[in-house]
């Protein structure tokens, strides 16, 4: 969906379980490491961690850091804790937050990723190997596809109880763009923008599954909401998809330009000019 095929290819508690079920079935991390608040430690902790292979990087309580350059790619099994950290870019130089390598396996929880700006896609998450993101918030990103976060074809994602919201793309998939096989459960795809393309929220064309979620009041030249397009496969679930908006042609919900789109009691109401209509191939059970 980055058109990279056809452009050049309630507490605590509930923070720590949903954290120990995704290190119980990821490969274990096999060592802790606290990172103190600067950019250069973070960017040396993940350095270790891609040599050793294996790592849980506790950061600072509420600590900002503050990035000038790129963070290393990650090559290795990660957690990146976060203790309702942040990692914003402040530098005119153009990159995004977090990159994952083809044989990278990282995991981000309770951290705010905000102000990437990625050259090419993924302004928060570039993801070229397998990415789950918990309870976390991708904000105020941008890129050219996927301004909050990306996965090429081949790779995982899974999104749970986050928040994506104010992320920009040039091009397609404002909130997220997927090319891979991608989860959202139990999140928050608000207020982001695709300006010249399509899927505002989110677009599709590999597998994608949008479950409990809102996905509401995003923007895009057509498909505000959710777009599925060459040949993806796109299944939303209990989800509402409400208040989008198309700036130039219908529909500002749901498009289907190929592949195959499934509403499974899920509401797509309000959104402007249109819910599904207009859609290149019908969505069944959408109205308006």
């Amino acid at each position: 969906m980055f058109t990279r095929r056809s452009s050049a290819l309630a507490a605590q508690a509930l923070c720590t379980a949903a954290l120990a079920t995704v290190l119980a079935t990821a490969t274990p991390a096999s060592a802790q490491t606290t990172v103190d608040c600067s950019e250069t430690a973070l960017s040396t902790a993940i350095d270790n961690a891609n040599s050793t292979g294996d790592d849980t990087l506790l950061l600072s309580p509420g600590c900002v850091y503050t990035l000038t350059a790129p963070l290393p790619t990650i090559t290795g099994n990660l957690v990146i804790d976060g203790n309702h950290s942040t990692i914003t870019r402040s530098s005119a130089t153009r990159f995004g937050i977090l990159r994952v390598g083809a044989g990278g396996n990282l995991t981000v929880h309770d951290v705010a990723l905000t102000n990437g700006d990625a050259p090419d896609f993924g302004g928060g998450i570039a993801n070229y190997g397998r990415l789950t993101v918990i309870r976390s918030i991708i904000r105020d990103n941008h890129a050219n596809y996927s301004g909050g976060i990306g996965g090429v074809p081949g790779t995982t994602t899974r999104i749970e109880s986050t928040s994506i919201t104010g992320n920009t793309a040039n091009i397609n998939g404002g909130g997220v763009a997927n090319d891979g096989d991608m989860t959202i459960v139990g999140s928050r795809v608000i207020g982001n923008t695709a300006v010249t393309g399509v899927g505002g929220g989110a677009a599709n064309d590999g597998t994608l599954q949008i479950v409990r979620s809102n996905v509401n009041e995003n923007r895009a030249r057509r498909a505000g909401g959710v777009a599925n397009v060459g040949g993806g496969s796109t299944t939303i679930t209990d989800t509402n998809v409400n208040n989008n908006t198309a700036t130039v042609a219908a529909p500002g919900g749901v498009l289907n330009t190929g592949g195959t789109v499934v509403l499974n009691s899920s509401r797509v109401r309000g959104n402007q000019p249109t819910n599904c209509a207009g859609s290149d191939i019908p969505v069944p059970n959408c109205v308006g």
